[in-house]
């Protein structure tokens, strides 16, 4: 780039318009860092320029659709719940340039029959750790006794593939009962804690337009369902990111090449329990082919003692 000069930190990107004489550090929390990083490997000043600014970002992974002003977000000139405006923050955030699963969750969380039922999902999507699944579904969290039952009745059964759903009817609409008839789907800290040390987190995927209600305690950490599909157990127990999920049953090496890429910059590692954050069902031979199938480079593991984890970085593939 002619007149932007650039270095890769550990955890930043650092610009110098020699054009207005300005330094620009990008951190990677913010919502430009990747769409910034890919430009520049792209070598496109222009885009660059554009890419400095927030909103341009959202404007153009839309296609124009969603706009922001100040603290309106809208989509097609419609003013979004800011619940729903932060799903799609999260998932271009993460560095995602497709977000037609933010749009199909929109879809169907408007497609829930009663207007009651959205304005009290707000409540509970807008926790974190809770993201996306391609189809537009969400995640949440169950905690479950060891033998997989549910804690309360201890009938149903909630071992990994398990579809479990109930007629819409016979769900409780009330947020003013906090135990009450229906499937429960926890916020990450609520589910972990109803686990405790004797039971087990379970990954579960729900459809938005089969909530029924979000009771009004605890912090809105759970809400009431009619359908449920049980994913995966997390036996890490940790909160997943906020963004995209991908298929738990299969790794996207595409997918997970890029995440890879976007975050092993100028030979800086990342730590393999910040890849299985994201992909929980991630091996060491995943990341390994997804590297070497998408790219010129070849993973280069070493462990950290400090840490007790591995780090994973890239290295050129020997001539």
């Amino acid at each position: 780039m002619n007149n932007i000069d650039y270095a890769f930190g550990p955890q930043s990107v650092f610009l110098f318009d020699r054009i207005n004489n300005k330094p620009i550090e990008i951190t990677n929390d913010r919502l430009n860092y990747h769409a910034i990083v890919d430009a520049i490997k792209a070598d496109d000043e222009n885009l660059v320029r554009d890419l400095l600014d927030e909103n341009q970002v959202i404007n153009n992974v839309s296609n124009g659709r969603v706009i922001v002003k100040g603290n309106t977000v809208t989509l097609d000139g419609k003013e979004l719940h800011s619940a729903e405006a932060k799903k799609l923050l999260d998932l271009v955030s993460e560095g995602a340039t497709n977000i037609d699963r933010w749009f199909r969750f929109i879809e169907k969380l408007h497609d829930n029959p009663s207007y009651h039922c959205r304005q009290q999902a707000y409540n509970f999507i807008a926790h974190s750790g809770m993201p996306m699944t391609e189809n537009g579904n969400l995640i949440g969290y169950k905690g479950v006794a060891d033998d997989y039952k549910d804690k309360y009745s201890g009938k149903f059964d909630n071992s990994v593939g398990q579809v479990l759903s109930m007629p819409r009817s016979d769900v409780d609409d009330n947020p003013n009962h906090g135990c009450s008839s229906g499937f429960h789907v926890g916020s990450h800290d609520y589910a972990d804690s109803w686990a405790g040390d004797d039971g087990r987190l379970m990954i579960v995927e729900y459809n938005p337009a089969d909530i029924v209600s979000v009771p009004d305690e605890s912090g809105y950490g759970k809400l009431r369902v009619s359908k449920y599909t049980v994913i995966a157990e997390h036996t890490s127990r940790q909160k997943l990111n906020d963004g995209g999920y991908g298929n738990i049953t299969s790794i996207d090496h595409n997918h997970l090449f890029n995440w890879l890429d976007h975050r092993v910059c100028d030979a800086v590692p990342v730590y393999f329990r910040e890849v299985r954050h994201a992909f929980p069902t991630v091996t060491m031979t995943d990341i390994s082919e997804s590297i070497t199938n998408n790219s010129h480079y070849h993973p280069d593991y070493t462990f950290d003692s400090d840490v007790n984890d591995y780090t994973i970085r890239f290295q050129e593939l020997p001539h």
